[in-house]
């Protein structure tokens, strides 16, 4: 009997749409729920999913009666799933009910609102230090903290809400700013100086099947904007897996995934968040270049308790680097993409945004343009490889 599995919500691409590819690789039926009508208008795109249904995600009551409707028609359902920050938790929950699938709630919870995260954590010698902000949003509490520090709505994610904070009056500005989305509190933390480290994991039985360590480069425009990802074996360093596994022991993790970010601060690994799902873009794709290893798909194993497949088939130093601009205007055209392609270890080139959109500065990770991803003979030459070929690709901006 064929069995379906149901994705809460995807992208056009990158590891939400990895998710459903793999679905299939697997041997099942995909079913997509989505709230993006454009993505029913261009179904055609979506060669990968077998039925694609409109449902209004932000009401479970829908997705429930949807599911039971699937069910009642006879089809069986081994699992519901969602790659997308907004659903993983009601999936996995919705899962667990219809499905039976033995998926860690708590831990996913937790993670979904980083006041909950850091207060779980208080004491451990990976957390920092940080101050949870109740309205009217007081200042008082911040007196302990030398600057600068990092002030971040609890439930953003993308760097949108994060803002690096240099003195009081930057204080008060990015309070107010942050205060505007009404967020249920605000969260005051140390900033820790050094370099950022992306860790994704897979969980089965409480052991992490899968590690991969990944290293970020990180600039900032008004937000933090990681602009460059470097998948390499010399990053997985044995005391920051150890610390890695002992963190999502402490969140109680026994089954699922989540990605880590860790900073290498004073020779001490510490832990800056926990987002409960695989990071986005092109993240499986590179893990994929450089080991012959999905993310995606270890995690539909754990939901489908299926073995795993956790030896690298090998390894390679693959980067990955993020283009964006520095205006805002109106996107008339990008040249230089066949060239880039054209450069010796170049894997892809991938543009995100059609003629007509409006481009901007970053303020948010979803205002990255498009990447280059290359391979090397080392972590060195795929980083110059991939911004090489970036150099050759130019978006023209008409100024609005």
């Amino acid at each position: 009997m064929n069995e379906y599995i149901i994705y809460i919500g995807t992208n056009q691409s990158g590891s939400p749409r990895d998710g459903i590819e793999a679905g299939k690789k697997l041997g099942y039926s995909t079913i997509l729920f989505t709230n993006r009508r454009k993505f029913i208008r261009e179904r055609e795109l979506f060669q990968d999913v077998d039925e694609m249904y409109e449902v209004d995600l932000r009401h479970e009551e829908e997705i429930r009666r949807e599911i039971s409707t699937l069910q009642q028609e006879g089809k069986k359902i081994a699992c519901i799933i969602s790659f997308l920050d907004s659903y993983v938790y009601v999936a996995a929950r919705l899962s667990n009910e219809f499905c039976g699938t033995d998926i860690s709630l708590e831990p996913i919870a937790d993670c979904m609102d980083k006041t909950v995260l850091r207060t779980k954590l208080t004491g451990k010698e990976y957390s920092s230090d940080f101050i949870k902000m109740d309205p009217p949003f007081s200042k008082d509490g911040v007196k302990t903290f030398s600057y600068p520090v990092v002030l971040k709505s609890p439930v953003s994610n993308g760097s949108k809400d994060v803002l690096l904070i240099r003195n009081q009056d930057e204080l008060t500005a990015g309070i107010k700013k942050l205060k505007r989305k009404k967020p249920p509190s605000l969260l005051v933390e140390e900033y820790l100086e050094g370099p950022q480290y992306l860790i994704e994991v897979v969980i089965k039985e409480r052991k992490p099947v899968i590690t991969v360590v990944v290293k970020q480069q990180i600039d900032y425009h008004k937000r933090f904007i990681v602009t460059g990802y470097s998948v390499s074996p010399v990053y997985h360093h044995p005391v920051l897996v150890r610390k890695v596994g002992e963190i999502v022991n402490d969140l109680g993790f026994v089954n699922g995934s989540c990605h880590l970010e860790m900073r290498l601060v004073k020779n001490k690994w510490k832990l800056i968040e926990v987002n409960p799902r695989i990071s986005g873009g092109a993240m499986n794709k590179m893990i994929e270049e450089a080991y012959g290893l999905s993310i995606v798909e270890e995690t539909l194993r754990v939901y489908l308790s299926k073995p795993h497949h956790s030896e690298r088939k090998w390894e390679k130093h693959i980067y990955t680097y993020y283009m964006t601009v520095n205006k805002t205007g109106k996107l008339l055209k990008v040249i230089g993409k066949n060239m880039a392609e054209q450069q010796e270890g170049i894997i892809e080139v991938y543009i995100k945004p059609k003629n007509g959109k409006t481009l901007r500065p970053p303020t948010s990770m979803g205002h990255r343009y498009g990447y280059v991803m290359a391979s090397g003979e080392s972590v060195q030459e795929s980083e110059r490889r991939a911004k090489d070929a970036s150099k050759d690709i130019q978006f023209y901006l008409e100024s609005i």
